[in-house]
Parts: structure tokens; C-alpha cells; sequence
């Protein structure tokens, strides 16, 4: 029997439909699994959005003939000063986690940085976004690009969920802060003045193509009122319904006043679990909070439905400090070849330039609030430090670009440089 594993790939949209059936066979038998690595959503987000400005780098890994791991890879252009090849996670930045399908981790990993190694002038910087930081994956995989040479960035992001395992909805409704529970009971009570308050859950059978109208019609009333509004997006939003619907994966609540929908939750049910993944509220009604009117019905659904929890996926928000969450670590990882130029200042750039620009705005935005005097100091400070960096980032884009010019003619040296 041939034990070698062999890495392929997929760089068509036509060969990435036809993995469907082997995708999520391999799917369920991973450790790691949520709905955005779901044939499903990859795929529809690939073939609405992705493909138009993308390049597709999904590795296939076999042992054999057997498929043993899937890593949804494409490539990207990123201006930074100058054009990057960006390799990333597929749906980024529309998923909330990222990561690898894998059966068994340490058989494929050095396949893998193997892979990115052998095919490091492909690309300027790679970044796995999201991943679990306490997954084996992820602790074999970051000594592994350490090892190989690389320069690595990180970046860790808590992911809140309510666990709804041994406990009812009584007990932990009750253990929320007192505080909390009065301003529910009061905005409940004001909101009831305007009309009946109602709460309806759609899923499955229920679930129609107006639910998303009546969703994308009250998104225009909320804080991202242009998120629905392209082509494209729609059309995204019309797969997931497609490959979805009749596996109750999807779902959509609303709250509503007499027939007038105030809020809503968008998200997945997959694996006994509710991944909370976008909602909205009529702003009009902001001070009644529609959304934790919402959430309190759709917990106290998900509570009888006996999930075993619900998933707030990423994001920092004190909203979701409010319902008393446990909290897992993800990180992600920004992966640099400090011997190529291009990828050094890309490194570079992000890792001072970037992060200076930013605190000297946070600085600007302050200044009118902070007396005459300490502000001179502080802004001379400021700039001294952003001159040095910018000028120095600027003489290396500079021998970038001679580099460039003097090798025109040598496609050979041209290619192992850029």
C-alpha cells in the first residue's frame, strides 16, 4: 500500500463543485468543524464573490487515494505601498473562522509547510485568519514555519459563546446580573406600549427567500445599511439558501411589533450548535435595545432546543459581555520570507509603519482635548518617530524598485526576486 502523501491543487471553480460529496465525508470526521468550512458556504462564497478577484489555492492532501485533509486556500493582490500577493483563507473577510480539514493533523502538517516552503516565490505573505490557538493543528504548525525560516505575526482574538450544556434556561437567566435582568423586563415593557411583541423563528420548511428580504429591507435600517445591497452579495445569500435550507442549517429570527420587524439574527445551526453570525436592528427603536430583546427570546429557544451552545463567533463587542460568556482563544497568523525583499518590507510595514500611522491618528484625534504645550511635545515626538520609519520604508521601496529596473531583462533573476 502506498503511504505517501501527495499534495494537489484545485485552481478551477468547475473542480472545486465536484469535491462536494468527498469534502464534507471528510468534513464530519474532523476534530475541527463549523459551518464555514462547509463545502456549502465556501463554495457559495467562492462562486458569488471570490472568483471575480481571486485566484483559487485549495490543497488537496491524499494518502493514497484517500483524501486525509483540505486546506481552502486563494490568492489575493493587496496594495501596501506596493502590490502584494496575499495567500489566505477562502471567504475572507466574510468568514469568522478559519482553519484546516484534517482527520489526523501531524500526517499532513510537514506535507503542508513543506508545500508553503517549496512555493514561498508564489507568494508575498501568507495568513491563515482565525484559527483555533489551542488546536493541535495550530501547535504543530507554528514551530514548524518557525523552523523553516520564517518570520511570523500574530494576532489573538477571544471568540465569546454561551455554553447551554447542565444548566436550563431558568438557571442561567437567573445568574445573569441583576442590572441586566431589570433593563430586560423594562425595555420588554416599553416595547409591548408600542404594539404586540412577538418572536418567530425560521428554519427549514419555514424558511423562504422572503425571510432574507424582509432581513436585507431592515439591514438598510441599521448600522451596515449597504451590506446587502450588491449583486453579488445577494446572490451569496440565495446559495446558502439553496445548499442550506433543506438541512436546517440556516436560520433567521426576528422580533417583531404588531407585523413590523425591529430585529433580526442571521446565523447557522450546525453540529448542536447556533453560530451567531450577523444580525440588526431598526435604529429607530435603538433605545428600546430590539437586540437584546432578541437575544433573550432566541436563547431561551435555544435553551429548550437543548443545543448544546451558542456561538458568538468573532468580534470584541460589550454587547456580548452583557449575557455572561465563556470565552476560546483564536489567533491569526501572518507568515513572512524575510530572504525576499518584497516579503521583508511587506513585513516591515505591517509591523511598524502600520501600527505607528495608527497610534499617531489616535493621538490627532485627541489633540483638541489635551492642553497646548504637552501637545507640541507630544506631536513632535510622534512625528520624529513616524519620519524615521517612513523614510526608511521609502529608501526600501526605493531599492525595490532599482532592483526592478536593473534586472528587466533578466527574467530569471526578476522571478526569484519578485
Amino acid at each position: 500500500m502506498n503511504n505517501k502523501i501527495t499534495v494537489t491543487r484545485i485552481e478551477t471553480t468547475e473542480q472545486f463543485e465536484n469535491l462536494r460529496e468527498e469534502w464534507n465525508t471528510l468534513l464530519f470526521q474532523s476534530p475541527e468543524k463549523n459551518i464555514f468550512l462547509t463545502w456549502e458556504w465556501l463554495f457559495a462564497w467562492w462562486k458569488n464573490i471570490g472568483q471575480y478577484h481571486n485566484e483559487l489555492w485549495l490543497l488537496l492532501f491524499r494518502e493514497g487515494d484517500t483524501l486525509i485533509a483540505i486546506i481552502p486556500l486563494m490568492m489575493s493582490r493587496k496594495k501596501m505601498g506596493i502590490t502584494l500577493r496575499w495567500l489566505g483563507n477562502i471567504g475572507d473577510p466574510d468568514c469568522d473562522i478559519g482553519g484546516f480539514i484534517s482527520i489526523n493533523s501531524e500526517k499532513i502538517i510537514q506535507s503542508f509547510v513543506k508545500y508553503i516552503y517549496e512555493h514561498k516565490k508564489d507568494w508575498d505573505v501568507f495568513e491563515l485568519m482565525e484559527v483555533n490557538a489551542n488546536s493541535p493543528l495550530t501547535q504543530q504548525l507554528l514551530p514548524l514555519l518557525k523552523d523553516s525560516g520564517f518570520k511570523l505575526r500574530q494576532e489573538r482574538e477571544q471568540h465569546y459563546y454561551i455554553s447551554l450544556n447542565n444548566q436550563t434556561w431558568e438557571e442561567y437567566y437567573n445568574r445573569l446580573s441583576k442590572n441586566m435582568r431589570h433593563n430586560l423586563k423594562r425595555r420588554m415593557k416599553r416595547t409591548s406600549e408600542i404594539g404586540n411583541v412577538t418572536y418567530k423563528k425560521y428554519i427549514g420548511d419555514t424558511l423562504t427567500w422572503k425571510q432574507f428580504e424582509d432581513m436585507f429591507a431592515l439591514s438598510e435600517k441599521s448600522n451596515f445599511p449597504d451590506l446587502y445591497k450588491t449583486q453579488q452579495e445577494i446572490n451569496f445569500h440565495k446559495s446558502l439558501f439553496h445548499f442550506m435550507q433543506q438541512k436546517e442549517w440556516i436560520q433567521i429570527e426576528f422580533l417583531y411589533v404588531d407585523d413590523r420587524p425591529i430585529a433580526f439574527q442571521y446565523g447557522f445551526c450546525f453540529e448542536n450548535r447556533y453560530e451567531d453570525w450577523r444580525g440588526g436592528i431598526d435604529k429607530e427603536l435603538d433605545t428600546l435595545a430590539p437586540g437584546k430583546l432578541l437575544m433573550m427570546l432566541s436563547l431561551e429557544e435555544r435553551f429548550k432546543r437543548e443545543l448544546q451552545e451558542s456561538d458568538f463567533l468573532r468580534g470584541i463587542y460589550s454587547y456580548k459581555l452583557d449575557w455572561n460568556p465563556e470565552s476560546r482563544e483564536f489567533t491569526t497568523i501572518q507568515v513572512y520570507d524575510h530572504t525576499y525583499l518584497k516579503s521583508w518590507l511587506a513585513y516591515w510595514g505591517v509591523k511598524y509603519i502600520y501600527p505607528t500611522l495608527k497610534a499617531w491618528m489616535r493621538k490627532w484625534q485627541k489633540k483638541k482635548t489635551t492642553p497646548v504645550a504637552e501637545t507640541h511635545h507630544q506631536n513632535e515626538t510622534t512625528i520624529s518617530s513616524i519620519k524615521t520609519r517612513l523614510f526608511n520604508f521609502i529608501i526600501g521601496l526605493k531599492i525595490t524598485d532599482i532592483f526592478h529596473r536593473l534586472i528587466m531583462e533578466d527574467s530569471t533573476l526578476l522571478s526569484s526576486i519578485f
